[in-house]
């Protein structure tokens, strides 16, 4: 047990590694505090309630310091800290320019500034009939970029599209139900909170 739980950490040590390849985003605002916000891009093709619903989870997301973090500072490894700026209505800007960037980080104090916009809010429903049983089917996809800019010259230091993916499934004989299978806003929240693990995973890996 304890030799698997070793290879594990072995494992997971290489693996931020190799996903810090790029220069750390701390060696690039010349600071071992980087200190960001989160501002919304509106996608005027989806409601405005689930963009500002991803900046959210975005944020829960990387209040939580992924596993990585922990190996790296047992073992004196480089772990500069995040400070996330968060206020009570969600920001949102009309273009990403490196104007902007740089504006943001004169008012809100930050070094670095994290832009959201949604690319893709799906929600799905179909059913199929087999003899007497019908299973009725639900499925949330969304896909959301990311771009991180410094704020001295406004430059992009970090950048992704992140995808998420929530299914559900219910079946029943002699009539179609869907009593057990969670709301639309709700696979939705399912997926975006994928997306987010795995942007926050990633961001925190190249700090």
């Amino acid at each position: 047990m304890k030799r698997l739980l070793a290879l594990l950490v072995i494992t997971l040590i290489l693996s931020s590694c190799a996903k810090t390849t790029r220069v750390p985003i701390s060696k690039v605002v010349d600071s071992d505090t980087v200190r960001t916000k989160i501002v919304l891009l509106p996608n005027s093709e989806f409601d405005i309630s689930y963009q500002k619903l991803a900046v959210r989870e975005y944020e829960s997301a990387l209040t939580r310091q992924p596993f990585s973090k922990a190996v790296r500072s047992v073992f004196g490894g480089d772990s500069p800290d995040l400070v996330l700026v968060v206020r009570k209505d969600v920001q949102e800007i009309s273009s990403l320019t490196p104007e902007t960037i740089k504006r943001i980080g004169e008012e809100s104090g930050v070094n670095t500034v994290i832009v959201l916009e949604p690319k893709k809010i799906e929600f799905k429903q179909g059913s199929v009939k087999r003899e007497d049983e019908f299973c009725v089917s639900r499925t949330a996809e969304v896909e959301i970029s990311i771009k991180m800019g410094e704020t001295k010259e406004g430059e992009i230091v970090f950048a992704g599209v992140y995808q998420g993916k929530a299914k559900a499934k219910q079946c029943s004989k002699g009539m179609r139900r869907t009593d057990r299978l969670p709301s639309e806003e709700r696979l939705i929240i399912r997926a975006i909170k994928k997306s987010a693990v795995k942007f926050s995973e990633e961001l925190w890996s190249s700090l």
